[in-house]
């Protein structure tokens, strides 16, 4: 009976320290961020970059996502932010992204592109070198080589 009390006992104090949560609020936070995700990739694809923004950015801030899709999430948005001339907030979001990127190769080619969008050709050519110096393999968009 007295480890009944006292499993019930730190249920309730797990609870209270960590905040109770359903299953089913997990899942639906779960799922509402992949869906803000699904939503700003497919506006990215489509050329939507502000629309692309605004989902990408719940998605990030959902924190319901797994670190593979936080990456993607945090590279795409950085992305958008390029195409709409939000340099300054697409830097932070490549700094923020830069130490635990493990797809350094599009981490790499997404600091490229926000070079040339500064004007900087000395720096795309090194973040192509670096992209490149990841996986040799890398496809560079034509746009960055001109």
């Amino acid at each position: 009976m007295k480890s009944c009390t006292f499993s019930a006992l730190l249920s309730i104090l797990l609870c209270l320290s960590a905040g109770c949560s359903s299953e089913s609020g997990a899942a639906s936070s779960v799922a509402a961020g992949e869906g803000s995700l699904q939503s700003g990739l497919d506006a990215f694809e489509k050329g939507d970059f502000a629309a692309a923004e605004t989902a990408l950015a719940a998605a990030v801030s959902s924190g319901a996502l797994q670190a593979d899709l936080i990456e993607t999430a945090m590279r795409t948005l950085a992305e958008s932010r390029i195409q709409l001339g939000k340099l300054d907030e697409a830097a932070v979001d490549l700094e923020k992204l830069k130490s635990g990127a493990a797809e350094l190769d599009k981490y790499w080619l997404a600091v490229a592109a926000l070079e040339k969008k500064k004007g900087n050709p000395a720096a795309v050519s090194d973040a192509i070198k670096q992209a490149k110096s990841v996986n040799p393999k890398v496809q560079i968009p034509p746009a960055l080589l001109k």
